[in-house]
């Protein structure tokens, strides 16, 4: 039986490579993934002796393939996704291949890992988490995540632009920080000016924004504007962008977003405000 593992490759820093994707980095035969990606754990120093196969950026579904069938092969296969494979990353694809090609569950777990058979073929298939690109952006940037969060691309290359649109009102009416993935390439140059335009429909111009490319890799970049901003703001593919709520904030060069403690909570004494009880539903704000 052959191993098929989704490995979350992190920022694309050693560092941020959980312990998980180490060991399984390790004891693969074949790597698999996007050619930078593969450039990334090479200098890292993680792919000596292995087999690897090196994939463009719009051939996912090749990734997939090629994966799934070394794994049939009996072969212990890791093919890699930049931050998280369940958040943009390989963990779909591969899951929607195993089912279009109606593959079973041979065992009677719940959830992965797990094992996967088609006739005589048989596959063991595990995710293993990493660090999404929000996250990693976060601990940059201070605590711009701290409260509920929204996660956008504004790659239409699988999901009509329509869509997204749709999606960015609903996440400006739910007052959600945003965290915008893929925002614009050599062909989108308008889709991030389009999104802060829609933005600004639910929320003031200088509402805290932020530009982080190339999170924990050599040329990382990390820069502070505000929603106004983004409208004349360049960036490329590398880049992850953060808009806040209204109640984000800057402060000594980071980016604020309050978990809600001061609307129940005077924070010098550590008591509660006037109507609120500790462990009980807050009243402020609720009319």
């Amino acid at each position: 039986m052959g191993e098929l593992y989704l490995v979350g490759m992190g920022p694309g820093n050693l560092g941020g490579l959980t312990l998980r994707g180490r060991e399984v980095l390790a004891m693969a035969e074949v790597v698999i993934g996007y050619s930078t990606y593969i450039r990334l754990l090479e200098g890292m120093g993680l792919l000596a002796g292995k087999e690897v196969v090196r994939k463009g950026m719009t051939e996912e579904l090749d990734r997939a393939e090629e994966a799934l069938g070394r794994a049939l092969g009996h072969s212990r296969v890791a093919l890699v996704s930049g931050g998280d494979p369940g958040v943009y990353g390989m963990a779909a694809p591969v899951l929607e291949l195993l089912e279009e090609r109606g593959f079973r569950r041979a065992d009677e777990g719940v959830g992965l890992p797990g094992r996967f058979l088609l006739g005589e073929k048989e596959v063991r298939l595990e995710v293993v988490p990493g660090v999404t690109a929000a996250n990693a952006v976060a601990s940059l940037l201070g605590s711009p995540l701290a409260h509920d969060t929204c996660l956008l691309s504004l790659s239409d290359l699988l999901t009509p632009w329509p869509l997204i649109e749709r999606r960015l009102h609903a996440a400006g009416m739910g007052d959600f920080v945003v965290v915008l993935y893929n925002p614009q390439s050599k062909r989108r140059t308008w889709q991030l000016r389009r999104s802060a335009e829609i933005l600004l429909g639910y929320r003031p111009p200088n509402t805290p924004a932020a530009l982080v490319k190339s999170a924990y890799r050599e040329r990382q970049e990390v820069h502070l504007t505000t929603l106004e901003g983004l409208l004349e703001a360049e960036v490329g593919m590398l880049t992850t962008v953060v808009v806040g709520n209204a109640q984000s904030r800057l402060y000594e060069g980071l980016f604020i977003t309050p978990r809600g403690y001061a609307l129940k909570y005077d924070l010098e004494t550590g008591e509660a405000l006037p109507g609120e009880v500790p462990g009980r539903a807050l009243r402020r704000g609720n009319g």
